[in-house]
């Protein structure tokens, strides 16, 4: 009877032990960086980013041909000013390519930012989708594919196109 007991009580256990294995979590991979660049969301951030970056470079370059021209002119001037207004012109002269630096320095801040604050508010919708997206594809686990995290993975475990598709149909993203 004892024997009985322990034939039951191991059975069991490899029975819990065989349920268990065939319900292990499945386990997927969004690569996020795709999804921000690919969705309508980041195309449309791309093509805003890409006139800001124009109009910035077309100011930028206008400025500089100032700078050039009156530098020219400086050179020019120089052989018949004196030393005192050599050193008031080029003094002049310096401010001026410093305002430029900035302008150029001030640009560049501005297009970070808005880089910075579109990803951060599409991160955070990203993360929505993918949690609406893992539940519905009954995925336990979902990593980042990073050149780090995911070393390999089989095709049917990305979810990538699946997260880019549920955040292209949302409401907000048909603007």
């Amino acid at each position: 009877m004892k024997r009985l007991a322990k034939i039951l009580a191991v059975a069991t256990l490899l029975a819990g032990t065989t349920a268990s294995a065939a319900e292990q979590p499945t386990i997927g991979y969004v690569d996020v960086r795709t999804v921000l660049v690919e969705s309508k969301a980041g195309k449309q951030h791309k093509a805003s980013l890409d006139v800001f970056i124009k109009d910035k470079q077309t100011a930028i370059k206008k400025e500089e041909d100032k700078l050039k021209s009156l530098q020219q002119t400086l050179e020019k001037e120089m052989l018949t000013l004196t030393e005192a207004q050599k050193q008031d012109k080029q003094r002049g002269f310096q401010e001026k390519v410093q305002a430029f630096q900035k302008l150029a320095q001030e640009a560049e801040r501005e297009l970070r930012q808005k880089d910075n604050e579109y990803t951060n508010k599409a991160l955070e919708e990203v993360r929505k989708v993918i949690i609406d997206v893992a539940k519905e594809e009954k995925v336990g686990l979902v990593l980042g594919k990073t050149e780090m995290s995911v070393l390999y993975a089989e095709d049917g475990m990305d979810l990538t196109a699946k997260v880019i598709k549920k955040y292209d149909s949302r409401p907000a993203a048909k603007k």
